[in-house]
């Protein structure tokens, strides 16, 4: 497969998902802040999704704070910037995507970036995350039914689930950096769309070692980190089986495995007490994987950093 479309599907899996999780964080977030009368952290809000508190201090409505993260094109990491992205990476792989899937990023770029930006109102912002995320869903699901389980499929889903593990392991952090006193695990839940499952699999206990537990080690629901790490692993070894008896893994695959051999076997007592050194551990082996990655099939050094301070714990993501 060639270098460029390689990195093309990687991207295109990382901006769709990118696209999907902002849009139904956003959501839950505004409904959570109309429900509770109380407002989290927008700073730390802002630096979780890959933001600078663009309001230098000064605060701003919740309607002007959730439409610049949805329709601005000047921050890289809105709503409107990561179907740009998609948009750009899929015309680059006109010859490879199935005619249905172009067109339903066409129309998302349409719908959702040529749209007027001058809206103000919370209900007319609903319409648009929520638009956001079918969007996104259709185009994922196209792609699933009608993409060929090839080498091209897994560099697709490798950007998907890594892209997918980072952003659990950043909303777990601020909700245990910046909200430590809450007892809101409910909303950390719906922020990965696991609320729903986890009070099936719990039976309504919403208790924070079962929520870590839930999120990180379940093996069984697709957004939780252990899931996230055995798919990408899964990914790479389709992509570049070993064949050697003693050959040792490649890069990317000893950083995957080893994040998730750190967590395979912790309890939750573990899992609680050791909380916040695992987070770091975790987003390291993620950005040490992204970057063996983008440097041994894509012929690039290093993907880019983009790191911020926060509360005393580094928050990193490769962009």
């Amino acid at each position: 497969m060639l270098v460029r479309i390689a990195e093309s599907l990687f991207w295109l899996g990382r901006y769709l998902e990118r696209a999907d999780d902002t849009a139904r964080i956003l959501e839950v977030h505004l409904n959570h802040e109309l429900e509770s009368g109380s407002v989290s952290p927008r700073s730390a809000f802002l630096a979780t999704l890959g933001f600078d508190d663009f309001s230098n201090g000064v605060d701003v409505d919740s309607g002007t704070l959730f439409a610049t993260l949805g329709f601005s094109l000047e921050h890289p990491n809105s709503i409107a910037s990561s179907i740009v992205a998609a948009h750009k990476n899929a015309g680059g792989l006109r010859e490879l995507l199935p005619s249905e899937v172009y067109e339903a990023i066409n129309i998302s770029d349409r719908l959702l970036v040529k749209m007027p930006r001058n809206t103000r109102s919370l209900s007319e912002f609903f319409r648009y995350v929520r638009l956001a995320h079918e969007r996104v869903a259709i185009t994922v699901g196209l792609l699933t039914e009608s993409f060929p389980r090839d080498e091209g499929w897994q560099f697709l889903q490798l950007g998907i689930f890594i892209e997918r593990v980072d952003m659990t392991l950043r909303l777990l952090k601020f909700r245990l950096v910046f909200a430590p006193e809450s007892q809101d695990w409910a909303t950390t839940l719906k922020y990965c769309s696991a609320y729903e499952f986890y009070i099936r699999t719990y039976h309504g206990q919403v208790e924070p070692d079962c929520v870590l537990e839930f999120l990180l080690v379940d093996r069984l629901f697709p957004r939780s980190v252990q899931f996230g790490l055995l798919s990408a692993e899964h990914c790479l070894e389709q992509i570049a089986p070993e064949t050697h008896r003693s050959a040792p893994p490649g890069p990317a695959q000893r950083a995957l495995g080893q994040a998730r051999a750190t967590i395979s076997f912790l309890t939750r007592q573990d899992l609680t007490t050791r909380i916040e050194a695992l987070l770091e551990e975790l987003s390291l082996s993620c950005s040490l994987a992204s970057d063996a990655i983008t440097q041994r099939y894509f012929g690039q050094t290093r993907s880019q950093l983009w790191q911020r301070e926060a509360g005393g714990m580094t928050v990193s993501r490769d962009w």
